[in-house]
């Protein structure tokens, strides 16, 4: 082969392996930067979603759910916020119902206190107030040793999910504090674990004000306070019930050996969703309620009675041998906490109950309390439905003792004889120097020396 027919050969091959090292060269490039990338995606990776008290690994990952629909956009809070600005609540309650978020979405620390801020009268709560409450009740910031809780917690309910030992102690830290600015507060079982649950995403100060809000709020009704509306709130429950899902309340009674059975499980109405759901639904279903108030609580109890009567009517069925083999109270909460169903289609069955508006609820709360109160008094028993948890309430007779004794005291701080002598000629039943003369009852010296 001459000189001249080799030369173009081993120019070919050098162009060649010059191309396979640029390409090399191009591979290792992109590689670096794809590595560049994903340093970068690292480092600009969105914050943890669960504050350091929350043991976040031990949150169970909610699985898509192979439902077909049509998936939009999830809102972000700025768009949430504008229509809370705005006033617009019907379109904030919608978003609310229809975005799904993921349990770990970091939405939550902004929009959760938001919400609860909506309901508060006074809008400008002063920073630092609620660490000053915690030095005048237990004299430091420390977190202190197992406290001793107000009275109007549950102790067979101090639910505390997925916080640590610390979120724990924080939990007992925050609701000593609102017994102590809240003192007339008597029964509040509820409030133990939703506080739990509001740090799951948010920290210890912004939980005391946003549960701060809810408990004072004007326009709608989050939690009881009182042992009385307890009770009346279950009742609620368990009229509604009857009425706009009767098939699953005839249901539930079927499997009752008595109706005082019946009643116990209805008495328990507010553990089938704080205690029983999932952590996935429960997050979900709170998404609503602290916008929308307790009866977006009603409404999922009615939802999962109504889903539990679906899943077990029938005989053959695996919760009807539940029912059969652990009595119908104790298949219910397991079904709970095995809900076959997702949050999506337990909020669209809570949602999709007609007529059942807030109105109607309230006509109902109110009939029910009137009619629990005219019963005391007929029967002269204050006497309610004893809870699981009764220790530390403080009895009708020692509250009669009290007002004896405050009256007591009233009297011998020493009004004004002018004050006294009005209240004695006024009220009646009492002594007016005019009778007491007639009728020659002798007056206490004290008592003439005003008149």
């Amino acid at each position: 082969m001459s000189e001249e027919k080799a030369f173009p050969i081993r120019v070919n091959i050098t162009n060649s392996l010059s191309s396979m090292n640029n390409n090399s060269a191009n591979a290792n490039n992109a590689n670096d930067a794809a590595g560049d990338w994903d340093r970068e995606r690292e480092l600009e990776k969105e914050p943890d979603p669960f504050p350091p008290h929350v043991d976040a690994s031990t949150i169970p990952v909610l699985a898509e759910s192979p439902e077909k629909t049509k998936k939009l956009p999830l809102k972000s809070y700025s768009e949430i916020c504008a229509l809370l600005q705005a006033g617009r609540k019907q379109e904030v309650k919608k978003l609310l119902r229809d975005n799904y978020w993921p349990t770990n979405s970091p939405i939550r620390s902004q929009l959760w206190p938001s919400l609860c801020l909506s309901h508060s009268t006074d809008k400008s709560m002063q920073e630092g107030f609620y660490w000053d409450l915690v030095n005048q009740l237990f004299g430091t910031t420390e977190l202190p040793d197992k406290p001793p809780l107000p009275p109007f917690v549950d102790s067979a309910h101090r639910l505390s999910y997925h916080l640590t030992r610390k979120g724990r102690s924080v939990t007992d830290r925050v609701v000593c504090v609102l017994g102590y600015s809240c003192p007339d507060i008597t029964y509040s079982p509820a409030i133990y674990p939703i506080t739990a649950l509001l740090l799951h995403f948010m920290p210890e100060e912004e939980c005391y004000n946003s549960l701060t809000s809810l408990v004072a709020s004007k326009h709608k009704v989050f939690v009881t306070q009182t042992k009385l509306l307890y009770e009346v709130t279950w009742k609620t429950v368990m009229h509604i019930t009857r009425k706009h899902v009767k098939s699953a309340a005839v249901h539930l009674s079927r499997h009752c050996t008595t109706p005082s059975r019946a009643e116990r499980i209805y008495a328990d109405w507010i553990w089938w969703i704080l205690q029983g759901l999932p952590f996935n639904h429960l997050v979900r279903v709170m998404d609503c309620y602290l916008y929308e108030g307790v009866k977006v609580f009603y409404r999922v109890a009615m939802a999962i009675l109504n889903l539990f009567y679906k899943h077990s009517s029938s005989q053959n069925s695996d919760w009807m041998k539940e029912i059969q083999d652990l009595g119908v109270d104790a298949a219910l909460t397991k079904f709970c906490r095995q809900l076959p169903v997702s949050p999506r289609k337990v909020l669209r069955a809570a949602f999709g109950i007609r007529a059942l508006s807030s109105a109607y609820i309230q006509r109902v709360f109110v009939k029910t309390e009137m009619t629990l109160k005219s019963r005391a008094v007929i029967t002269g028993s204050r006497q309610l439905l004893r809870s699981r948890s009764s220790e530390n309430l403080p009895t009708s007779q020692s509250q009669v003792n009290i007002q004896m004794l405050s009256h007591t005291l009233t009297i011998k701080e020493g009004p004004s004889p002018r004050s006294l002598k009005m209240r004695l000629q006024t009220c009646p039943g009492t002594l007016s120097p005019l009778c007491g003369r007639k009728r020659g009852v002798k007056l206490d010296k004290n008592v003439r020396s005003f008149l």
